[in-house]
């Protein structure tokens, strides 16, 4: 057997494993309380302001442009003025990658494979639910899987079975993965892509320069743990994924020789991935530091703020 007959076997296989529906029911229960609540925190901020499509009437607050006072609605409410609330352009295409690397099962006390699933979910259920197109893939060194943008309860349903069969493996190839799915829409898209940023940033600048080229709306969000970059409070054993050997270890902190090798890996790392970022804002591109405690509302606030500006 030929290594392609090989990797055509493996993802034959891959494609025949289904994940039970009540698993994909439950998580999209998860992304509907999440978006709703999400919602209801922000839709005053989010949806006001000029759009292509009328809402509804509602009572002016602070800050609104007169310019949506609808004068005969206030002249039937006593001392109250009405104005007219729009919806945003809709049917805007959103790629959603998503980084698989092996590096992704690295996260305390979650792997932060599985918060990018559920804060993805969620973005997915709310790009359709305000009648946007969600597309979705995975990559690490190249990409596995990819989903073009649809709607519909059927796609979300796809998307999340997809999701839920992932098993991250291998090193992140950012650059080459972004310039793949840019070429690759037929019209300008809203493409974010979430990684941990572990992984050969070497030349990846290219295939954001290629993406910004074909008019794409780019957001790099950068997943991490709130304490990934800090030096531990008390010394304990800590997940730590080794440069050379792109293998998961776990290091002892009561270990000076081990502890001294972290400190300096991490140093390096972490000004590696600052350059890397600094890069990328200067092509005109959002960098967002998303925590994993605040993936979810990182992602939704991407989406909405990109939104506005592309309707105004």
């Amino acid at each position: 057997m030929t290594v392609a007959d090989e990797k055509k076997t493996v993802r034959e296989e891959k494609d025949k494993i289904k994940i039970p529906l009540k698993k994909i029911k439950r998580l999209e229960i998860l992304a509907k309380e999440r978006s709703t609540s999400f919602l209801q925190g922000h839709r005053r901020s989010i949806f006001r302001g000029p759009g292509t499509e009328y809402a509804d009437l509602r009572e002016y607050n602070e800050g609104d442009d007169l310019r949506f006072i609808d004068w005969n609605a206030s002249s039937r409410v006593p001392f109250k003025l009405i104005v007219r609330d729009y919806e945003q352009e809709r049917n805007t295409n959103i790629i959603m990658m998503m980084d698989t690397s092996h590096s992704m099962l690295l996260g305390e006390p979650i792997p932060r494979i599985k918060m990018a699933v559920e804060s993805i979910a969620t973005l997915a259920y709310t790009v359709m639910n305000n009648r946007d197109k969600f597309g979705w893939a995975s990559f690490s060194d190249k990409v596995h899987n990819y989903i073009p943008p649809r709607g519909g309860k059927t796609h979300l349903y796809h998307v999340f079975n997809e999701m839920l069969k992932i098993a991250p493996v291998g090193k992140t190839n950012i650059g080459e993965t972004v310039r793949e799915i840019a070429l690759s829409q037929k019209r300008r898209s809203i493409i974010i892509i979430l990684t941990d940023l572990h992984g050969d940033l070497e030349g990846a600048l290219d295939g954001f320069k290629i993406a910004k080229a074909k008019r794409h709306e780019l957001k790099l969000i950068h997943i991490h743990d709130p304490e990934e970059f800090l030096f531990p409070k008390q010394p304990r054993q800590i997940k730590f994924q080794d440069p050379d050997t792109e293998e998961i270890q776990v290091i002892n902190f009561s270990n000076l020789l081990e502890r001294g090798k972290f400190m300096f890996e991490l140093g390096l790392q972490i000004k590696k991935i600052n350059d890397f970022k600094r890069s990328i804002r200067g092509l005109n591109i959002d960098v967002i530091d998303a925590p994993t405690t605040i993936l979810t509302e990182k992602l939704l606030l991407a989406y909405f703020g990109t939104k506005r500006r592309s309707s105004m």
